[in-house]
């Protein structure tokens, strides 16, 4: 009957600390949500930044006149800016409360990005005691690995093929046409693409897992590399501008990814027979 309270009031304890851990992490992220939504215009205008053109070109044009006085010719010096189409957006919104709606979205994603590493930092201080040092090894490199990942797509797809790809589609509406961009599809658009990019570059601990569970080695990735190389050609072609500056943008990280990752499987492999 000792033995039998004893476990009782261990998972009761484990209980309540599961409860205080959830508590914890659902203030955190209530004080984020509210921290964004304050912010919530100036979060609108980084996520909008890759629809403004990348640089203003700058036409410069001379004009020569004739003094009225002396009757000299005199140079005159004038500068005209090329803007893009990109540049002369207009928000739109259908209804009066969508403005208002895309704020709280915004709060909601960008509150859950704040909270995040507190919320991972919660849900390790309450697995970790029951994990063994290597399992606990492991759990770390695959936050580590998958948080850097992440925050490298997003990168990619911030700085590098959204700037690119969205004022060169706007570039193809006709003079005719008014361009105005719908907030909340707009944003929808971006977020979609930012969170795919991310997913896309866990790619290599996706295979690292296999290769740890012996599901996968590094020969047969380097068996099938020029046939991953055109799959991923094909996708850096589709989701990008037909330019091969743009198509490279996109290729080159993907590429890059998949290289590393048969070089960290011969590691995987090597940890595990150690």
């Amino acid at each position: 009957m000792e033995h039998d309270d004893e476990k009782r009031m261990s998972f009761t304890e484990h209980l309540g600390e599961l409860r205080t851990r959830l508590i914890h992490s659902f203030v955190a992220l209530a004080v984020a949500v509210v921290g964004c939504y304050v912010v919530s215009d100036y979060i609108f205008g980084m996520l909008s930044w890759p629809l403004r053109p990348l640089s203003e070109s700058q036409v410069v044009t001379f004009e020569v006149v004739e003094s009225p006085e002396d009757g000299d010719t005199i140079v005159a010096q004038q500068t005209s800016v090329q803007q893009s189409r990109a540049d002369a957006i207009e928000w739109t919104v259908l209804n009066p409360l969508e403005y208002i709606l895309v704020k709280i979205r915004i709060a909601g994603y960008g509150g859950l990005v704040v909270a995040l590493p507190f919320i991972l930092w919660q849900i390790c201080a309450f697995v970790f005691p029951g994990l063994h040092a290597n399992e606990k090894k492991v759990v770390q490199i695959l936050i580590a690995g998958c948080s850097a990942l992440a925050v490298v797509g997003v990168g990619v797809a911030y700085f590098g093929v959204f700037p690119l790809v969205l004022p060169y589609l706007l570039e193809w509406i006709p003079d005719y046409v008014n361009v105005q961009l719908r907030l909340n599809e707009t944003l929808s658009i971006i977020i979609k693409g930012l969170v795919g990019f991310a997913i896309a570059f866990q790619f290599p601990m996706a295979v690292l897992i296999l290769v740890y569970m012996g599901l996968l080695t590094p020969q047969t990735l380097k068996q099938y590399r020029k046939l991953a190389l055109v799959g991923m050609a094909l996708i850096a072609a589709v989701l990008t501008p037909p330019d091969p500056f743009s198509m490279m943008v996109m290729l080159l990280p993907l590429a890059l990814l998949y290289e590393s990752s048969i070089w960290m499987s011969y590691l995987v492999i090597r940890r595990k027979k150690k």
